[in-house]
């Protein structure tokens, strides 16, 4: 895990290259390494209607799939426009395995960058005997090899 002064290192690059990386803590320390650099934040959740929400997990899966590209897709960047995606609501990915094969083929590239935020808290949560919490769950999912780049945190 790398702090957050090397994430403003990597945004300061000249080029991107295929950068897909994890943020772990709260939005606003994010906000902050990311300083006045230009992003655009996603929340997966928007992307479904509550009105008309899928029946199933197929045809979930189907509509973040289909419904990501699209959003993907039509975000604006290029060489004078460089972006970087603060993705959030990120265990959707992992609920649904979408995974991340949409932002390699529809979004980053040297003039684009994607961040998933993992905000994990720090409250402590006393569960019931019967419930089991794997708190890093997410972060080993998006650790996996082909996944994130990166992982970044306040913490050193």
């Amino acid at each position: 895990m790398k702090s957050a002064s090397h994430l403003h290192t990597l945004i300061g690059s000249r080029t991107w290259d295929k950068e897909l990386v994890m943020w772990l803590g709260t939005e606003a320390a994010l906000q902050q390494a990311l300083g006045p650099a230009k992003t655009v934040t996603l929340d997966l959740l928007d992307l479904f209607d509550l009105d008309n929400l899928p029946a199933d997990d197929n045809s979930t899966r189907d509509q973040l799939r289909d419904r990501l590209r699209d959003k993907l897709r039509a975000i604006q960047r290029g060489p004078d426009n460089r972006v970087i995606l603060v993705v959030k609501s990120i265990g959707l990915l992992a609920r649904y395995n979408v995974g991340l094969k949409a932002f390699y083929d529809w979004f980053i590239g040297d003039f684009t960058m994607v961040v998933l935020l993992l905000d994990g808290g720090t409250e402590k949560v006393d569960w019931p005997e019967e419930v089991r919490c794997e708190g890093n769950r997410l972060l080993s999912y998006f650790s996996e090899p082909g996944m994130v780049k990166e992982v970044f945190s306040t913490s050193e």
